[in-house]
């Protein structure tokens, strides 16, 4: 699979439009299965809402994507739900937007504005993150260097995971597949060999980025 962006975390964001309360239930679902189960949970934590329309977008070995109005009139919630997420390129995200009526009816056309703006709210308030796929790397770094690739890491937005003290310090990075041999060579360079970078594994690691 190649880089893709999803939701941040689990999360929910609530508004009323028209005496009708609206509440956008969303997370990160790696599997259909995973998809079905959080809509299940909802179903059931909401079980007194008249509506919980649904719409996930999943990449297993093929992607994957369903939306269900539920009772709403065909095409005004489940298609505006799954379309923010399309227009936002996400991938292994399911949402639930609970409706509970307030009396006013919306019509087809406030009801598909409620529920992309529902959702398109809630994805802009829990935010996203890009998974990248990274190669890791083990750093031993001498005490007398550490401050200084502390700074450095911190300049460049790499992060130091797994520190170790002991006769030197051990951690582990991971850098960007499009400039891993360029970001490998400035440490280098910049280090003057002192610095010992032993390859790991390849693996997805999530970094933020702003919704559109």
């Amino acid at each position: 699979m190649q880089n893709y962006k999803t939701i941040a975390q689990t999360g929910s964001h609530e508004k009323d439009i028209k005496k009708s309360r609206f509440i956008a239930h969303i997370a990160q679902t790696n599997s259909e299965a995973e998809a079905k189960e959080f809509i299940q949970k909802i179903r059931t934590q909401e079980s007194g809402a008249t509506h919980n329309c649904t719409a996930y977008v999943v990449m297993e070995n093929i992607k994957t994507e369903r939306m269900s109005d539920d009772g709403e009139p065909s095409g005004t919630a489940g298609s505006p739900i799954l379309n923010v997420l399309q227009q936002q390129d996400l991938l292994n995200v399911t949402v639930v937007v609970t409706r509970y009526f307030g009396g006013i009816k919306l019509g087809a056309g406030g009801l598909i504005r409620a529920y992309s703006s529902t959702t398109a709210e809630a994805v802009k308030e829990i935010g996203l993150v890009e998974n990248r796929i990274q190669q890791g790397f083990e750093l031993t770094i001498p005490y007398h260097l550490f401050d200084k690739f502390e700074n450095y890491s911190k300049n460049e937005k790499i992060k130091l995971e797994n520190k170790q003290f002991a006769a030197d310090i051990k951690c582990e990075i991971y850098l960007d597949l499009g400039n891993v041999d360029t970001a490998v060579q400035n440490i280098k360079d910049l280090f003057q060999n002192q610095i010992s970078l032993k390859k790991t594994e390849k693996t997805f690691k999530q970094v933020p980025v702003e919704a559109n």
